[in-house]
């Protein structure tokens, strides 16, 4: 992709299986891609409770539960649920073209 695309292409949608999980670089920012119930889902992998990372926790339900200490977010619009985490995760828009899963570069407002 060139430098002023809007999308990037960071996986195939074989290499995220159902309620699965990748660790993607976007412009040198961690960023985890999930499926949950058919659809795919970009967020940024820092907890907002703690800042580590959201890789290897549960997605279920459209979610995502933070292995440390059990914040659990809301892959939709990075909402927590509730304590321990208050701020909402940066999410980012994604598509589909051909079997390739672009996500955009910069990040919606939280929320």
């Amino acid at each position: 992709m060139n430098e002023g695309d809007e999308f990037l292409t960071v996986a195939r949608v074989q290499d995220v299986p159902e309620n699965g999980q990748k660790t993607i670089s976007v412009d040198g920012k961690s960023v985890l891609l999930c499926k949950s119930e058919g659809q795919y889902f970009a967020v940024q992998n820092r907890c907002t409770h703690d800042m580590e990372p959201l890789t290897g926790g549960v997605v279920r339900k459209c979610t995502i539960v933070c292995p440390i200490h059990g914040a659990r977010f809301s892959l939709r619009n990075g909402v927590p649920f509730g304590p321990p985490a208050f701020e909402a995760l940066a999410v980012y828009e994604v598509r589909v073209e051909g079997g390739a899963i672009q996500i955009g570069r910069d990040p919606k407002p939280a929320g």
